[in-house]
This record gives C-alpha cells, structure tokens and sequence, in this order.
C-alpha cells in the first residue's frame, strides 16, 4: 500500500471531524482546527500522509482545507501535529534518511483496531515484506523488527524505554513490544561503521538476536561497580557541539555464558559517546545473545523418589514421605522434580513437606536461590516443624520472615521473637532430616533433596548409611556414630529387601526380627585373607541390585575367603592400616550385606544375586 500511494499522483484525506473551512489565516487555522483530528491518531493514515507527493485535505462537509505540497503553513502544521521532519513532507530527503527510532516515534502515538495491524500498517514506512498473521499479537511488532533488522545496522531501534514499572529486577529483550515504547525517544543519528569487532554482523539464532556490543561497567548510584551488568552503547549519537557528542546506552545483564537480557527497560542513560577502541582500557566489544524473552539457566529441584511413596505403599514405617509442594502449577510429580522459575534473593523459590508416620512428624523444607557473579546460584535454605497449614500460607509465612529480617537464610539463623514457629537453617533437635545437593543429569546441574529421619531417632533396625565422596561441593558433614558396625541377628524375611543408598546420610531400614534366633557376633577379617591388589576398586553402589566389580585373581594370588550359610549376614571391621582397594567375596543364598568403615565415612554394597563382590 505504501508504493500505490506513492505512486499516487494525488490523495485526499477527508477529516469528517474537522468542522470550519479554510481562510486567510491558513497554516495556523489548519493547525488549530486539525490538531485532534482522528485522522492523525490512526496507525493506517501515517503512510497515506508520507508516501504521496501531495495530500489534499478536506473537513466535514468537504470544504478544502489545504495542500501538502502546495501549502507550506500546511506542512509546517503536519510536522508539529505529527512529529515528522518536516524535510519528508516537503520531500527533501527519503524516510530511509531518518533513523529507525525517528520513524517509529512517527507511529508512537497512533492506534488501530487490530493490535497486529500497529506493526503491518508500518511495513512500507521501513520497506520490509512479511506475512499477515492476525491472532500473534504483539509478536507481529517484534516479527516487524527482526525484518528490520536484516537489512539495517542501526543501533536506534534499541534506544526505546518501556512504561515504568519500578523493578529493576524485570528481564527484557532488545526489541521493544510496541511503537508506544519509542514515544520519548531522543533524534539519534546512526554513527558510521567501524571496521573492527564491533562490525560483526547481527543475526537471529536459535540462542536469541546475535550482536556485538560496546560493552562498558556498570555503577550504581553509590559508585559500586555491579558484577555481570554493563552498560551497552549504542552506536548512534547526537552531537552537541565540534567535541561534544552524547550517545544512548541500555543497561543489559550476563545471564550465564554469552547470553545476556536486558535490565531496567524503562531507561536509556545518554553518555559522551566513547572512542569505542578497545584499546582505551574504558570498554570493549563482546558478542552477545539476547532472547526476546530472557531467562536465567536456574537449576531445578529433584525430590528423592523413596519419599514420593504413600504410607501404604513404603517398604519400611520408618520411612518419609512428601505431602505437599509450593508451587503447586510448576511441580512434575511423575519427574519428581520442582521446576524453578526466576529466583528472588529475598524469597523463596520453593516449599516442601515431608512426614514421617514412625514419628508421627513433618517437616516444613524451604528453598531459595542466590545469584552469584558469571551467573550461577547457590541454594539456601529454611526449615521448621511443619503446623499443618495450607503451603502457600506457610510460604507467606517464611518470606514475611525474610522481608523482617531483610536478610536471606545464608545470614541470618535466629529467628524474630514475635514468631511464634521460628524458620532456622538448621533446627535443633529436629527429627527429620532434609538435604539439598548439587547434582549433574547428563552435564545439567540440579539440585537433589532427600529427607531421612535423623539419626537420633533410628530404631533398632534401622542404620544409616554414608559413601566415600569426592564432591567438594558437599560441606553438610554429619557427626555420625563412630562405633555404630552394621551387625544384626538374621531375619527370615523370604524375598529381596528393597534398600536404595544413594547418598551421604541415606537411611537403610530393615525389617523386624523374628523368631528368637541368636545374634550373629561381628567378624573381623584378618590380613592374610585378602587378596593383594594394585588397582582401586570404586565400592559406590546407588541402588539396590548394584555390583561392584572384582577383577579375575591369577591361581598364585588367590587367598582363602570364609564362606557362610543363609541366613547370616556379616559386618566386617575395617583395619585402618590396610588401604581400601581390595574386593570381599561372600558366597552364599541372597541378600548379603558387606560393611567396610573407616573412621568417618561407611561404604555398604548391597546385592539380591547369589555372588556379592
């Protein structure tokens, strides 16, 4: 439509809101009587006023008005009406000429029915082509920019502010939702090319626009440089004077690795336009990824599934189980996983309830994340014995703690004594126990939770169970029982018993005795019995039915090994002066359990088959 009427030997306008004729006073009655037309709010008629050489307009009973190209009070008024240079009205110069953000200040104020036409009704005034898809909303604006974009390097069009909406805390793209966003923008002219990094062309990728940005430190008001947030100068300026040049600069923030979003939208700080060469130690280019809708790469929560059970469906009473989560819409039961969204240093990003029936206790577990400088998080964390209210109760409950206090869980332990359930880090005496640690899925970090009853309250068949671990990550070290041996009297339970230890701290729970059968004395294995060997066998087993594998032993190394009948089952004291890299082998009807232990830590294998290594 924008070539038909450019192509145009003459347009009218018919303004049926403009009610007086024309007289002698011409541009400035023109101005008076026009000024609020609704001709000049409509998205449609911006091209229609542009694209032709000359625009007749007439008023409500068609009385002439005037002439774009015959009357210049007519086309000084249109300018000061429509914010135009008044240079396209007279033609002196092309549209093209005017930055991208001039043009789009040209559509700021006007409106259309359809809010997907705001963006097709300025196809022409940009030349650019794209498919009509009424229904997408505001993504037509955005479509409307990327096409822009292909065949333009002009910083202007990420000059533009969003309407306020005092969070500084708001992640945004680079291109603005709508024309409105580009209403206060100032008259930047694009700078010309560099022939440096800063060249690199710019394209949309799957990772979001790609770019390469001038990137200089961000302070705050005090003066504090913020990690990870710069300032991003745009190359386009306005000069002042012969030295002075100001150019716009948006406020972006890394994500994590490459990715970037925008930050505190609502605002374009102007600058003394840099040399933009690296080489002045000020600022340097970087290339960029910027999703239109940025978010951070937060870790999710994985729950252990041994707590997901139903009280009738847990292998052992002992056990707990989770009862609720918070919140509801972003828990995948079937995963078994919390998915977390953006995470707020001053609440929590998630809530969860474990109980355990032995006890007839709950545990009310809150998580939270902190963002660290290059865009990681460390997981905090607040617990109380559960009252049993609603979840998303209890989780106003620990943020209204956390906005007293103003501080998150990684400072502050104690809490207000005006509440009257306090939420601490680590509580005393507590009968649950809840831990949250990091763990890698195929290379993508989560966090895994697990709650266990606390060892003060195991019973008599009941033992935890902890691994040698070489996660440096891991620092909850618990004061376990030194002299605590795995050895019990056998039990006539027929079948496998379903034990999973998987982690520092895991529960293994085992069934009541029966029977009056005489406890099995603890064996300690001698010396001369083991095999000697050179390599390091890893004693890790995660679940049930996990075998450690023993290397073959030439004739001359083989060494006795004691066997024993079902239904015993044997605990074997370490010997702290023989180093673990050896294998046990019992033989004998299933299940066995083999204990080694050292002085902190206690690796257990278990095994359902017939050969345990």
């Amino acid at each position: 439509m924008f070539r038909w009427y450019k192509q145009a030997s003459i347009c009218y306008a018919y303004m049926e809101d403009v009610k007086h004729g024309y007289h002698d006073k011409k541009g400035g009655l023109f101005h008076l009587l026009c000024q609020h037309s609704r001709w000049f709010t409509r998205g449609w008629t911006l091209q229609e006023l542009i694209a032709p050489e000359d625009v007749i307009f007439y008023g409500e009973d068609w009385r002439y008005l005037g002439s774009k190209a015959h009357d210049e009070d007519v086309r000084i008024s249109l300018a000061e009406i429509t914010g135009i240079d008044v240079r396209v009205l007279e033609g002196i110069i092309q549209p093209s000429e005017v930055s991208i953000a001039a043009r789009m200040k040209w559509a700021s104020q006007r409106k259309t029915t359809r809010l997907e036409d705001m963006a097709y009704c300025l196809m022409g005034l940009f030349d650019v082509n794209m498919p009509l898809l009424y229904g997408e909303g505001t993504k037509a604006f955005i479509r409307l920019q990327e096409e822009i974009l292909k065949g333009s390097n002009d910083h202007s069009i990420f000059a533009w502010e969003a309407p306020a909406d005092n969070s500084d805390e708001a992640l945004s793209g680079l291109l603005a939702e709508s024309p409105h966003h580009f209403t206060d923008v100032r008259n930047c002219r694009p700078m010309p090319p560099l022939v440096s990094p800063g060249g690199t062309a710019w394209g949309m990728t799957s990772q979001g626009l790609r770019l390469a940005l001038f990137l200089l430190p961000y302070w705050d008001l005090t003066g504090r440089e913020i990690p990870d947030e710069y300032n991003a100068m745009l190359e386009c300026a306005i000069r002042f004077g012969d030295e002075a040049y100001q150019s716009p600069a948006i406020r972006i923030r890394r994500l994590y690795g490459d990715q970037f979003a925008r930050v505190d939208p609502h605002t374009v700080r102007w600058m003394a336009t840099p040399s933009f060469d690296p080489s002045d130690n000020l600022g340097s280019y970087e290339i960029v990824f910027v999703k239109q809708k940025p978010a951070y790469a937060v870790p999710d929560f994985m729950v252990s599934y041994s707590n997901l059970l139903e009280p009738s469906a847990l292998p052992f009473p002992q056990s707990c189980y989770i009862t609720g989560v918070w919140p509801e819409q972003y828990w995948d039961k079937d995963a078994a996983t919390l998915r977390t969204t953006r995470p707020h240093s001053d609440r929590i990003t998630g809530l969860f309830r474990f109980h355990a029936p032995s006890i007839s206790a709950s545990m009310d577990f809150a998580v939270g994340l902190s963002r660290k400088p290059g865009g990681s998080f460390t997981v905090w964390h607040l617990q109380r014995p559960s009252t049993e209210e609603p979840l998303h109760q209890t989780a106003s409950s620990v943020n209204g703690y956390l906005a007293s206090t103003g501080q998150n869980s990684q400072k502050s332990t104690e809490s207000p004594d005006w509440l009257l359930h306090p939420w601490k880090k680590k509580p005393e005496n507590q009968n649950i126990k809840v831990r949250v640690e990091e763990n890698k899925v195929s290379g993508r970090l989560y966090y895994f939770v697990k709650a266990s009853l606390a060892v003060g309250n195991n019973s008599s068949n009941q033992y935890t169970i902890t691994s040698p671990s070489s996660d440096d990550n891991y620092t909850d070290y618990t004061d376990y029982d030194e002299k605590r041996i795995l050895s019990f009297a056998p039990s006539t339970r027929s079948g496998d018993i379903p034990i999973f230890p998987r982690l520092d701290g895991d529960v293994l729970m085992l069934p009541e005795l029966e029977g009056d059968i005489p406890k099995l004395p603890d064996i300690k294995i001698d010396t001369p019995i083991l095999p000697k060997l050179d390599v390091d066998i890893p004693m890790r087993p995660e679940l049930d039915g996990d075998v450690s594998i023993r290397p073959k032993l030439a004739d001359s190394e083989k060494q006795p090994i004691p066997t024993f009948e079902w239904p015993y089952t044997f605990a074997f004291k370490s010997f702290h002066e023989m180093p673990c890299n050896f294998t046990l082998g019992i033989w004998g009807p299933p299940p066995s359990v083999i204990e080694s232990m050292d002085q902190r830590d206690v690796a257990c294998i278990v095994s359902t088959g017939h050969e345990t290594a």
